[in-house]
């Protein structure tokens, strides 16, 4: 893990991309991304991004990651509710509402367009269970999109309209496990059934004939 001075340093220098980028909803979920990551994320990010990938010869290219390609691979622990083949879907750190869950695509989209399918799909399905186990009035499925990718927000809508635009806040621990409990999908393993043929056997019966001394 880094030092504490090059994480500040790193952070000092992701705030100084988030700043320049034009305000507005793109903006505003940079900055919540940015502000939910842990020095760990960071550190991580930056040790990414230090390991060069490619063949031997191809001057140097190193891997950029963003938080969600390390939350689509593990790298960086959330609190993952569902998932499909084409997407994953995690309670967000910083939601606009309690239970606000971001779909992340397994393979990077940078336009709405590039949103897969089974995205929209597994956003319907966590939707709806919003209504049903956080009592939520009604949703928002809307797209945003923050460094340089975009992702699926899902948004419970209680006593007051919200959407992606809407403030942030910084959602306890408490709240997150809460939230987690109430909409993860609990895989049961599936038991496995041994089954035994019964061998029938056919006892030859031999007929003797019978002697007469």
């Amino acid at each position: 893990m880094l030092s504490k001075e090059d994480i500040n340093l790193a952070k000092k220098q992701l705030n100084e991309q988030v700043e320049k980028m034009s305000d507005g909803a793109q903006k505003e979920a940079a900055r919540q991304q940015l502000s939910g990551m842990s020095d760990e994320t960071i550190s991580s990010m930056v040790e990414q991004q230090r390991q060069p990938t490619g063949q031997a010869g191809s001057g140097g290219a190193r891997e950029q990651r963003s938080v969600f390609r390390m939350i689509v691979s593990g790298d960086v622990p959330s609190k993952k509710v569902d998932e499909n083949k084409e997407a994953i879907a995690v309670v967000s750190i910083r939601p606009v509402s309690k239970g606000h869950v971001i779909i992340i695509p397994r393979t990077l989209a940078r336009d709405s367009k590039e949103i897969p399918s089974g995205a929209m799909s597994l956003a319907k399905k966590i939707a709806s269970k919003m209504v049903s186990k956080l009592k939520a009035s009604a949703t928002e499925i809307q797209t945003s999109r923050a460094f340089d990718e975009v992702i699926v927000n899902v948004i419970p809508v209680y006593d007051k309209r919200v959407d992606v635009n809407s403030v942030a806040y910084e959602a306890s621990e408490e709240e997150l496990n809460e939230v987690h409990k109430s909409l993860r999908v609990v895989k049961t393993p599936k038991k496995e059934v041994i089954k035994v043929k019964k061998k029938t056997e056919k006892e030859e019966v031999i007929k003797l004939k019978r002697r007469v001394p």
